[in-house]
């Protein structure tokens, strides 16, 4: 048995392997490390006022998202696709929660609170794609212009996790019959 911590969440897995991404934020295997290798004091960061405005801007734009992904999550006519955006809804709650630590601040008390969304799953998966690329683009901006290093690290290993849910919107697309 493994255990491993994600450096960008903190959460830990245990399993029989190294999984290609953690299961709780979706950061890639180059993230996971052994316990003694996270350090304590990690998100312990003196942040510039440029920083903790785009953190709180991301705050934002997570909590959003996972209300987005719930409320998807609500239409059981299409059970698989309804589990795999609960699982999305997760995964940005759990950055939601992220950019809080670093900013010091409680998460927001609505994060539960499925949106309203559209009946039509075509019409959500594109909403979902537009959604995941304008994240992944300001996460790349943020990591470009922060000057702390734990900061860059953890935009810089979002923005990649957004990519892929970009990717994923694309199988979900197919199945659903969107092309």
């Amino acid at each position: 048995m493994k255990m491993v911590r994600c450096r960008i969440c903190g959460e830990v897995y245990l399993g029989s392997e190294t999984p290609s991404h953690c299961p709780f934020c979706g950061a890639h295997r180059e993230y996971l490390v052994s316990s003694e290798e996270y350090p304590a004091d990690i998100n312990d960061v003196q942040l510039t006022e440029t920083e903790r405005a785009d953190l709180e801007t991301s705050i934002e734009l997570e909590r959003s998202n996972t209300r987005f992904y719930l409320g998807m999550a609500q239409h059981k006519e299409e059970p698989v696709l309804s589990s795999a955006y609960k699982r999305l809804s997760k995964i940005e709650a759990e950055h939601c929660e992220l950019f809080c630590k670093l900013v010091n601040i409680d998460e927001p008390d609505d994060l539960s609170a499925p949106m309203e969304v559209s009946d039509d799953w075509c019409v959500n998966i594109a909403e979902s794609v537009e959604r995941e690329k304008r994240a992944s683009s300001l996460y790349r901006q943020f990591a470009a212009r922060s000057t702390n290093e734990r900061i860059h690290e953890v935009f810089d290993a979002v923005s990649a996790v957004e990519a892929d849910h970009i990717e994923f919107d694309g199988v979900a697309s197919a199945y659903a019959g969107c092309d």
